[in-house]
């Protein structure tokens, strides 16, 4: 008779712990999450080699590896063209269980808003910024307006009586007129469709104002006085620099080295691709590099960085209907 009881006791026991374990989608999920991942990562930039985003994707890549972050490498892929749309069918011919990510910037939201391609925030899923960088506004160093509020003053009183270079649907463009709509000025535009053409342009007084990154302006070294930082917080480089919102107005423009990946790319997977990019923005040889090159380093989450750009892109899109 006991024994009897051992043996059914054994089957309850037994039948608690297949009841207890994950069966169908969800077993299947956290199983492919722990053995992630089983090959190396495609990281797609929408650009390029060379320029910013493409090289920081490589630097943070090599780093991955270099510490063991992740069992499998990343192997960057260029892929311009197209204001994003190349890059983004070639993520969305490839694996949507994290093999297949983008590394980008605002520069996409810039796309949606205009309605360049096919694509919008619901086709990713955010990993999270590592880091970025922001810009200033300026204007010549002999410019009577020595403060943002002196200059806005006076295009209150001087409705669009200061020339703004800009290329039309441009970052610059966009973070000027963000500006302008959320304190309640109106400049007038010349075409200047690159930073040389804006940089000719104001210091042959052909133009008031004009956006430069912050490193192309310390790079410049005289000529201009800088009026504004779009970052969050004051550059260490420009530390005299305010920032819009320090100001009062609620406008930044980090410009943030954006990981995206499919959005059905399970959760677990995001969560691992993430802790391995905060480890790796973390690391001292980035944070120097980072800050060698007048970027800032700094982890946001997936989830923060994704309720960031929906921000940002609604502040796009009315700067937007005005141009479409």
């Amino acid at each position: 008779m006991l024994q009897i009881s051992r043996k059914i006791a054994a089957i309850g026991a037994l039948g608690a712990l297949v009841l207890a374990m994950p069966v169908g989608p969800i077993g299947v999920q956290k199983a492919a999450a722990q053995d992630f991942p089983e090959k190396p990562i495609e990281v797609i930039v929408p650009f390029k080699p060379g320029g910013r985003t493409d090289t920081v994707a490589r630097l943070i890549g090599e780093k991955i590896q270099s510490e063991g972050l992740l069992n499998q490498p990343m192997a960057v892929v260029n892929a311009d063209g197209g204001a994003g749309a190349n890059a983004v069918n070639r993520m969305r011919r490839g694996d949507e269980d994290g093999h297949t990510i983008m590394h980008w910037h605002h520069q996409a939201l810039i796309a949606m808003a205009m309605e360049l391609g096919d694509f919008d925030l619901e086709d990713f899923k955010s990993i999270g910024y590592t880091g970025g960088g922001s810009p200033v506004w300026v204007v010549r160093e002999d410019s009577e307006f020595d403060t943002l509020d002196d200059l806005i003053a006076h295009l209150k009183q001087n409705p669009r009586g200061l020339v703004e270079a800009v290329g039309i649907g441009t970052i610059p463009h966009f973070v000027g007129s963000m500006l302008a709509n959320e304190a309640g000025f109106e400049t007038r535009y010349v075409t200047a469709n690159s930073g040389a053409d804006r940089l000719r342009l104001v210091l042959g007084g052909n133009a008031d104002i004009a956006l430069f990154a912050a490193s192309e302006y310390i790079a410049q070294g005289e000529g201009l006085k800088a009026l504004v930082y779009f970052g969050r917080d004051r550059l260490p480089d420009l530390p005299d620099v305010p920032t819009a919102m320090e100001l009062g107005y609620d406008v930044s423009w980090a410009n943030p080295n954006w990981w995206l990946a499919p959005a059905s790319t399970p959760d677990e997977t995001v969560a691992a691709l993430g802790a391995a990019l905060e480890a790796a923005i973390g690391d001292p040889d980035i944070v120097e590099y980072f800050r060698n090159n007048t970027l800032q380093p700094y982890w946001t989450p997936g989830d923060e960085a994704m309720a960031d750009a929906q921000k940002q892109l609604e502040a796009l899109q009315a700067v937007a209907a005005t141009i479409n």
